[in-house]
């Protein structure tokens, strides 16, 4: 059975909406293909229209919805697809990105993109509790899972902790190489989360519509002896990504 074929039809004669009676006609498709782990690519947005008899303004809006709330991504010049690997995360829990896909058993491929050497902007200053034009790295890194552009992580770090740090920039995890190199042993963190459009330059590298929603995170993480060692930036795919917290009722 085809994906299209599967679809249940649209009911002209209701009240509902017709871009919000496709949303969730292909919410319900796309959950149970998901529950199997299938990888999907959907119809085109002519294909849709023409099976639904509806403009492709109100397909658009419907697939803007599900692309919003994580059911769908698009790639530029190649459609919409479902995710066929959401990455989950606990908040509670301080391991770095090559960590967490390790114990996952999953591919994790890190681009390094720059590694600078430069006085620190004010911003990263006051987070790193040091100077303003102090000498600190930043380190600007793209991560991928299966060969899918996951986050887009920055990191600014004092270069007083971690001298020459240029030199091994390509390491895969840089927690490993701040505790194992330099002695940093990294302890705890301090982490605002917040939803943000991406921008042109993020949505090339994320390989993401501009516009598309990210979750973007800012972190401070500290060391045993509570002194700053990383101000991190990154933006993560919506689409990819979700974060998790147990909580417990005092």
């Amino acid at each position: 059975m085809t994906f299209l074929s599967a679809l249940s039809a649209i009911d002209k004669s209701s009240a509902v909406p017709y871009y919000y009676q496709l949303a969730e006609i292909l919410r319900r498709q796309l959950d149970s293909r998901a529950s199997r782990g299938e990888v999907l690519q959907l119809p085109s947005e002519n294909e849709l229209s023409e099976h639904f008899v509806l403009s492709r303004a109100t397909v658009r809006h419907a697939l803007d919805i599900l692309e919003t709330e994580g059911w769908i991504y698009r790639q530029k010049g190649k459609g919409a697809f479902a995710p066929f690997r959401r990455v989950q995360h606990e908040l509670t829990q301080l391991v770095s990105t090559t960590e967490d896909m390790q114990r996952r058993g999953w591919p994790l491929e890190t681009r390094l993109l720059s590694c600078e050497l430069l006085p620190s902007p004010a911003y990263a200053a006051d987070a790193l509790e040091i100077g303003q034009e102090t000498a600190i790295y930043r380190l600007e890194r793209l991560r991928l899972v299966d060969g899918e552009p996951l986050s887009l992580q920055i990191s600014h770090l004092p270069a007083s902790l971690c001298p020459g740090l240029e030199q091994h920039a390509e390491a895969g995890s840089l927690y490993r190489l701040l505790e194992e190199r330099y002695a940093l042993k990294l302890w705890n963190a301090q982490e605002v989360l917040r939803a943000r459009p991406v921008s042109p330059y993020e949505a090339d590298l994320l390989d993401v519509r501009e516009g598309a929603c990210t979750l973007y995170i800012e972190r401070v993480t500290y060391n045993t002896e509570g002194i700053p060692v990383e101000y991190l930036e990154s933006v993560w795919r919506g689409d990819r990504y979700d974060f998790t917290v147990h909580l417990t009722r005092s």
